[in-house]
């Protein structure tokens, strides 16, 4: 079932194109693990497949709900109790002050708290403990569908059915996990270093 599209894709900051693409289609049982450099727009595409940013062209359309886990913000606890005790969160709901493990569960827990078919996640590793992120991991193998930002390679081996690229302002779906998309990007590399020795050598 299709769950979310996006076509015709632009996004410019000030006059630098950040994200330009086509078309992209999220259907149920999509998990997408989104890699590339520093600064290549991740973040970026997921607030404009979320719908917290605008397009300067295209549209996107969601089908479902869609939970969040931003990697920079700082969420009130509103999640309910069954969570709150899974992430350890029971007796700090008069708590003032939290950590950075402390609020990276909170916005875990909030975002698992509500049957959402789709999830975004933003590093949402970031200040977890080794427990924090086994459960974290617990939580995304059960879950439907998400979109998954992060440098944890043994992450998105684990989770990911599909690797999306971001290079360059463009997106290329990889199907399987990183290690997948590891391999084909390494034989397209090959092919592209053939095609260019063998366009010198017709060349000369």
């Amino acid at each position: 079932m299709l769950i979310l599209e996006a076509e015709n894709i632009k996004k410019y900051y000030s006059d630098r194109l950040i994200i330009e693409f086509d078309e992209l289609k999220v259907y149920t049982g999509d998990k997408i693990g989104i890699i590339g450099q520093n600064g290549s727009g991740k973040t970026t595409l997921m607030n404009i497949l979320s719908g917290e940013v605008k397009p300067d062209e295209g549209f996107v359309r969601q089908y479902c709900n869609i939970a969040y886990i931003r990697q920079f913000s700082d969420e009130i606890i509103n999640a309910d109790q069954k969570i709150l005790s899974e992430f350890n969160l029971s007796q700090k709901l008069n708590q003032k002050v939290y950590s950075g493990g402390e609020k990276t569960r909170i916005k875990i827990a909030n975002a698992f708290s509500n049957e959402n078919l789709l999830l975004f996640a933003d590093e949402p590793t970031a200040n977890l403990d080794y427990k924090g992120i086994e459960l974290l991991k617990r939580k995304l193998h059960s879950t439907d569908s998400f979109l998954l930002i992060s440098h944890d390679r043994s992450l998105l081996d684990s989770l990911c059915n599909k690797i999306l690229e971001v290079k360059d302002g463009k997106i290329k779906i990889y199907s399987g996990n990183y290690s997948a998309y590891k391999e084909q990007n390494e034989l397209e590399f090959r092919s592209g270093e053939q095609e260019y020795e063998k366009y010198i050598s017709e060349k000369t």
